[in-house]
């Protein structure tokens, strides 16, 4: 990942949040039962605007949130400050951060991890975790299980994502997208075209996130210094098998 691929998306804490407020968010429970369990510091990666951080932190659990992007930390304060909690927020590369301090949880949350599209990236985040874990700790992440069908759509064709509220008050946002899959990369590229009814495609954004198939995802882990500890095909604790939309790999 270049040092300013897909940064643009989250360039605005505002609409990244009335974008997916519409979502079912399934995780938060999951990711909340696991930092209560960890009965220690909490290190959350790609962090964002807060959204699974802040419930963390109202549920008594000492957290810390890093990101990347200064306009998903401005969002995040201002949130915490609302919810009246105390979370330490930090800019930094997930890949390469030196916090001098030990977690007895990290996650990294929402697929976060499929901006990482090559290896010695990938490699530089597990090294950071490895540093930044305490004995016995655990690292949790998820990602999509690729899906053959989705990947092989018709790139040429805009798909309605979804629908939400603009923050400034302008009308109803809708969000297509395009998606060209590139086997070679394993990346899916897509396009997001936003648009208001008075004004056509008002933001045009890229998001390009890297495949994961599951036998190469495992290797992955364990190559990289980690044992599965266990592996979810969702966030109620389903075993992971064919046919599910996600992996939830929890390791040590």
């Amino acid at each position: 990942m270049s040092d300013h691929e897909n940064i643009p998306l989250y360039r605005d804490g505002r609409h990244y949040d009335a974008l997916h407020r519409v979502l079912p968010f399934h995780d938060i429970p999951f990711y909340r039962e696991e930092a209560k369990r960890a009965c220690g510091p909490v290190l959350e990666l790609a962090c964002g605007t807060g959204r699974l951080t802040i419930p963390i932190a109202q549920a008594g659990v000492e957290i810390v949130g890093l990101d990347r992007a200064p306009s998903m930390l401005t969002r995040a304060r201002a949130k915490a400050a609302d919810a009246r909690v105390n979370v330490e927020w930090i800019e930094a590369d997930c890949r390469d951060f030196h916090l001098d301090r030990k977690f007895a949880l990290i996650f990294m949350p929402f697929h976060s991890m499929q901006h990482l599209h090559d290896q010695a990236s990938l490699a530089a985040l597990f090294r950071s975790v490895r540093r930044h874990l305490a004995e016995g700790g655990r690292f949790i992440f998820d990602v999509f299980n690729p899906s053959i069908a989705i990947l092989n759509r018709d790139p040429a064709r805009r798909n309605v994502e979804r629908q939400y509220e603009d923050p400034d008050g302008r009308g109803t946002v809708t969000v297509e997208q395009t998606a060209v899959y590139d086997d070679a990369a394993q990346v899916n590229r897509i396009t997001l075209y936003f648009s208001l009814p008075n004004e056509k495609e008002f933001r045009v954004e890229q998001l390009h996130m890297r495949c994961f198939f599951p036998q190469e995802l495992d290797l992955l882990v364990r190559g990289n210094g980690f044992e599965i500890e266990a592996k979810f095909g969702d966030f109620q604790g389903t075993p992971f098998a064919s046919g599910s939309m996600k992996q939830v790999v929890v390791c040590t």
